[in-house]
């Protein structure tokens, strides 16, 4: 017989659900609402042609700014499931495997790619509330070429 998940397993899922619906609603504000204060966020799409070191973020702020420069031309669908939460009091880890599409659209023909991979994640409870103090995107799966807009770091590289 299963058991019922905690209450800490149930706020993390729906954490984790928020950053995504965040994302495909492009609604900036409430993605900067998972991440604690002091927080680290790492994309590699390095097989792309978009290095971790790139997509490398400190802040929610910094996320949320550079996830409206990049989603600006897409929209996008993650599909996020197989969700592991290892609690430990007010600290937790954890992986979120992730579905994504991503559809550039445009007049003639629209360029569509899909990513498969999971968030790696430790998770910090502050005031009753959970936050992702660490979330590294781990890609086992890229179909199509990097269709999103310049992130800030590129512009500043000369990459991308």
């Amino acid at each position: 017989m299963g058991t019922t998940p905690s209450e800490d397993w149930i706020a993390l899922l729906d954490l984790v659900t928020r950053y995504s619906r965040g994302l495909d609603t492009k609604d900036y504000e409430l993605v900067k609402t998972v991440f604690a204060p002091d927080c680290l966020m790492v994309y590699d799409f390095s097989d792309l042609g978009v290095s971790g070191d790139i997509l490398t973020y400190h802040s929610a702020d910094e996320i949320a700014e550079d996830s409206r420069r990049i989603h600006a031309p897409l929209r996008t669908l993650h599909q996020n499931g197989n969700y592991y939460f290892d609690i430990d009091g007010s600290a937790a880890i954890g992986r979120v495997y992730c579905d994504l599409y991503q559809v550039r659209p445009a007049d003639d023909h629209p360029v569509g790619v899909h990513r498969l991979g999971w968030y790696d994640d430790a998770y910090l409870k502050i005031d009753g509330s959970w936050f992702i103090k660490e979330r590294i995107w781990k890609p086992t799966w890229n179909e199509g070429e990097w269709i999103g807009g310049r992130p800030i770091l590129a512009d500043e590289a000369g990459k991308v």
